[in-house]
């Protein structure tokens, strides 16, 4: 990626927090959480894809069919196991909600435990648990 489009990027991001705040009628904080954790985010900086030359309004749709694929994706029992084990981390390792909820989102640990619902819903907490920590630990490395 060159430097001219490390910068850009940035500033797309502003423009579209901007955009998000006001369309949503949500603060700009909440804007840059909107977008953050939205699957479309990492796209931005794929070379050959070249989202950044879409306009703000452009941006923002493609953010919004992401999300409503997103949301659509999960069975309420897997989401509800989901969470179950995402407070559960938080609260094993003393942490907020959000910070495990990042960790998660960043290891790969949210896909891990919705993919392998079936056999991890059927193991105790502790195990789960474990079993969570051992993955994120081999994705750290």
């Amino acid at each position: 990626m060159s430097v001219y489009e490390e910068n850009i990027i940035p500033i797309k991001i502003s423009h579209l927090a901007e955009y998000v705040s006001r369309v949503k009628r949500i603060s700009l904080d909440d804007a840059l959480v909107y977008i953050y954790v939205n699957p479309m985010y990492e796209r931005l900086y794929d070379e050959k894809a070249k989202w950044w030359y879409l306009s703000t309004e452009a941006l923002y749709e493609e953010f919004e069919l992401r999300r409503s694929r997103q949301q659509i994706g999960v069975d309420k029992t897997v989401f509800e196991f989901y969470t179950y084990c995402l407070e559960n981390y938080a609260i094993r390792k003393e942490i907020s909600g959000m910070r495990a909820w990042v960790i998660f989102k960043e290891s790969g640990a949210d896909e891990y435990v919705i993919d392998n619902y079936d056999l991890l819903h059927t193991q105790g907490l502790d195990y789960v648990l474990d079993d969570i920590q051992r993955y994120i630990n081999r994705r750290k490395r």
